[in-house]
């Protein structure tokens, strides 16, 4: 469910407190609207970015001082370079970072620096990064193996997660981190 243009406004302009802006970078066609489909129960019917697409989720959360429900605000960002001159508007605020590539194309791995380069000079270098490799399902095109991006995801200092957007396999744990350390990283600032 993509939320209404007025009411994104709002959200950017004045976020409450128990809203968290995670975005999804990386190169096009990595799978990041899936992927955000899949977590939000939204239709998986495919469909390009242009831009950013916003969506959100309400997460009921226990806490020592009883249950509150908060508010997940997904920015799947395009990435096609000629949304690059948008796309810095579209960072700030931003609480965490899914960092996705596609397991069957070992330039869309190469190219996740080129995406942390970009989030570090336009918010900060400690917005809380998570590494994803997505299309798992595809595993007989598989060019980026386990280890490679476990090693990649240890110089980033980000936790990695293996998905599949088609099957759902690991979306739901890679968003809960992702949630987790936006959540982390908003009251640490």
């Amino acid at each position: 469910m993509s939320l209404p243009e007025d009411l994104v406004d709002l959200i950017f302009e004045h976020p409450h407190p128990t809203q968290y802006k995670i975005v999804l970078l990386g190169d096009p066609k990595t799978g990041k609207t899936t992927l955000v489909s899949r977590f939000t129960e939204r239709n998986l019917e495919h469909k390009p970015t242009a831009g950013a697409d916003i969506t959100y989720k309400k997460i009921p959360v226990r806490s020592k001082r009883g249950d509150v429900e908060i508010s997940a605000i997904f920015w799947d960002l395009a990435g096609q370079p000629q949304f690059d001159q948008v796309r810095p508007v579209f960072l700030e605020g931003a609480h965490a970072v899914l960092y996705v590539f596609d397991v069957t194309s070992e330039h869309t791995l190469i190219n996740i620096p080129k995406w942390v380069k970009i989030v570090r000079e336009n918010i900060g270098k400690d917005v809380p990064g998570i590494l994803v490799g997505n299309k798992i399902d595809l595993w007989s095109k598989r060019q980026v193996m386990k280890e490679d991006a476990l090693k990649f995801a240890a110089k980033l200092k980000a936790p990695y997660y293996e998905t599949s957007a088609i099957t759902g396999e690991s979306v739901f744990p890679a968003f809960g981190m992702a949630i987790q350390k936006a959540v982390s990283y908003r009251w640490k600032v």
